[in-house]
């Protein structure tokens, strides 16, 4: 895509790299990574920038690129967020493109961590004559992206796990009742949460008792709609659920027993999901918990106290006092009434 702009960066590349990673921020190309790729003239003018779009689509490099004629590309330098594929899947390599095109400069975010690059790209670059440099923005870029750098690192998605209870850890009274804990700020701050996953996963008893459709509602939001994933258990769903209509996937049915969590995740990476944030009830929670999967801690405290024992927010049972789980504690944000605490769990811990 080109931008007919006078935006000027001189010799300033961070500055660069930051109008990059911005365009990043506003794209949905998962499960390919987001990636923002300009093109500056000599002079430090921007010519023309580029994302990356849906698997099977052009990369970044290749829309900045795109409609551009020689005589501009030729000796320019490309900002890309993550160093350009040398590999050919669904689309060439993306380092022949800029060859090609006679870049003369390559400012590299971040070396890409998926197997099929590691360095090769920067490599191919080099041998080409093409100058190549690695940005120290790096964790801003990674930070714009999570989930795609966590799945390349370890084979499966990123997992946030959100709940939403009283302060006093009730997420439903002993009659079953429990709308609403949290205001209508964090409710709509969960649909935020929602949209920057690619899936939102309940257990069967949410999906039975609850009928959610388990999509992002807000206003103005028009991105894509995050897979509806139910671990199903031991008996079969009800046909008229209302995320049937969703497409959804649907773990373990027609199967006896309970899926292992490391199985689910593994399904879920095969089926392109990069992040998957976890709404089950306490049983769930309790589950991802146990199987040490949640990256991510997102808790929503509501403005009330429960004064007594109706439904905690985790299932089991915290036998000793040495069982608790260690947190980092990344931000407490006040969000209407309530508060919200993002959180990780320490590894080991």
């Amino acid at each position: 895509m080109r931008h007919e702009t006078d935006i000027q960066f001189g010799s300033d590349v961070d500055e660069a790299m930051r109008y990059a990673i911005a365009l990043m921020r506003d794209s949905y190309p998962h499960p390919n990574p987001r990636v923002g790729a300009l093109v500056v003239s000599p002079e430090g003018e921007l010519l023309a920038s580029g994302v990356c779009e849906a698997d099977g689509a052009a990369h970044a490099e290749v829309n900045a690129l795109a409609d551009l004629p020689a005589d501009l590309t030729t000796g320019a330098t490309a900002v890309v967020t993550l160093e350009p594929c040398n590999h050919h899947g669904r689309t060439p390599p993306c380092t022949q493109a800029l060859i090609d095109a006679g870049i003369a400069r390559v400012v590299v975010g971040v070396e890409d961590p998926d197997p099929r690059v590691r360095g090769a790209g920067i490599a191919r670059l080099k041998s080409a004559g093409i100058d190549v440099e690695v940005s120290s923005l790096g964790p801003e870029i990674e930070a714009a992206d999570p989930h795609y750098y966590h799945h390349r690192r370890t084979g499966r998605p990123f997992v946030t796990l959100k709940l939403a209870s009283t302060l006093d850890g009730q997420v439903a009274a002993a009659d079953g009742t429990s709308q609403w804990i949290t205001s209508p700020e964090a409710r709509s701050d969960a649909h935020r949460l929602r949209a920057s996953h690619d899936a939102v996963l309940v257990g069967a008893g949410t999906a039975r008792i609850d009928d959610p459709l388990l999509n992002v509602r807000y206003d103005g939001y028009e991105g894509p709609q995050p897979r509806p994933v139910v671990l199903v258990g031991d008996e079969p769903l009800p046909a008229d659920l209302a995320l049937r209509d969703r497409d959804p996937f649907l773990v373990g049915d027609g199967e006896p027993g309970h899926p292992e969590i490391d199985d689910v995740l593994k399904r879920l990476s095969a089926e392109g999901v990069l992040g998957v944030l976890v709404e089950g009830g306490p049983t769930i929670a309790g589950a991802f918990i146990k199987a040490g999967a949640v990256d991510r801690l997102v808790w929503y405290l509501g403005a009330h106290l429960a004064g007594g024992s109706g439904t905690g927010a985790i299932a089991g049972t915290w036998e000793t006092i040495t069982d608790m789980h260690d947190l980092s504690l990344h931000t407490v944000t006040r969000i209407g009434g309530d508060v919200r605490i993002d959180a990780d769990i320490k590894v080991g811990a």
